[in-house]
C-alpha cells in the first residue's frame, strides 16, 4: 500500500515534458510561409482595388464591357444610376441596338439603365433618360460631342425645374408639360423657354466593340432634377 502511494506521488510531482524547440530550418520555413501569404494578400488586394477603379474610369466610345447597376433605391445618385459600360434598355429591359432609332430622324425614346440580373432600373422615374438621334454634324456646343455616338445623344428626362418628366416634343425641342420648360437637344439641352434654371444633364454614351449595342461611357455630367440635388 505504501509503495503504491509513493509511486503515485512521485509520478504527480514529475514536471511535464516540454516540446522540443523547432530546428532553425523549421523556423525559417515557417517565417517564409507567413511572408509569402502576406505578400499574396497584398497582391490580391491591389488587383481588386485596380479593378474597382477601372470600372469607373473607362471612357471610350467602343470596347466597353457590360456593367449592370444594382437597384439601391433612394441611394441612387446621378453618379451611380449609370456607370461606364451600363447598357441602355427600354422599359421592358430589352438592350438597345444601334438601329433603335432611325438615323438622322430626330426621333427620341425613353430608355433606362440595365439593372443587375436584367431588366430596366426604373428608379421611380429618376433614371429615365431621353435618347435622341440626329445627324452627327448637327450637334453644337455646349453638347458634349464626345459623349454622342452614331448621331445619338442622351439626356436626363427629369426636368430641372420641378422634377417632372420631360415627356413631350415641340418640334425638335424637348418640352416639359408641367410648366412648359423647353430644352434644345442639339445644344446640350440648354433651356430655351420656360422656368427651368439649367439644362437637362447629358449622359455620355457609346457602343460595344461589336458596334451593335448602346452603352453609357460614364455617369450623368451633372445632378439631375429640381434644384440640382442628387
Amino acid at each position: 500500500m505504501s509503495t503504491n502511494d509513493d509511486t503515485t506521488t512521485a509520478d504527480a510531482e514529475q514536471e511535464p515534458e516540454s516540446e522540443p524547440e523547432p530546428e532553425p530550418e523549421q523556423v525559417g520555413e515557417r517565417d517564409a510561409l507567413v511572408e509569402t501569404r502576406r505578400n499574396a494578400a497584398k497582391l490580391f488586394a491591389g488587383i481588386a482595388g485596380s479593378a474597382a477603379i477601372g470600372a469607373f474610369t473607362v471612357n471610350a466610345l467602343t470596347g466597353l464591357d457590360s456593367a449592370a447597376v444594382t437597384d439601391a433605391g433612394s441611394s441612387l445618385t446621378y453618379e451611380t444610376m449609370y456607370v461606364s459600360g451600363t447598357r441602355l434598355v427600354d422599359q421592358e429591359g430589352n438592350p438597345l441596338g444601334i438601329d433603335a432609332i432611325q438615323a438622322g430622324s430626330g426621333d427620341s425614346m425613353t430608355v433606362f439603365p440595365e439593372a443587375e440580373g436584367g431588366g430596366a432600373l426604373t428608379g421611380a422615374g429618376q433614371t429615365a433618360t431621353l435618347l435622341v438621334r440626329f445627324e452627327d454634324g448637327q450637334y453644337s456646343e455646349p453638347t458634349n460631342v464626345d459623349g454622342t455616338v452614331e448621331g445619338y445623344a442622351a439626356y436626363s428626362k427629369v426636368c430641372t425645374h420641378a422634377g417632372c418628366q420631360v415627356s413631350q416634343r415641340d418640334g425638335q425641342q424637348f418640352l416639359c408639360p408641367c410648366h412648359q420648360s423647353v430644352f434644345d437637344p442639339l445644344n446640350g439641352c440648354e433651356v430655351v423657354g420656360g422656368p427651368a434654371p439649367r439644362p437637362l444633364p447629358q449622359l455620355p454614351i457609346g457602343v460595344t466593340e461589336e458596334g451593335d449595342l448602346l452603352m453609357a461611357t460614364g455617369h450623368f455630367e451633372a445632378p439631375i432634377g429640381a434644384g440640382g440635388g442628387e
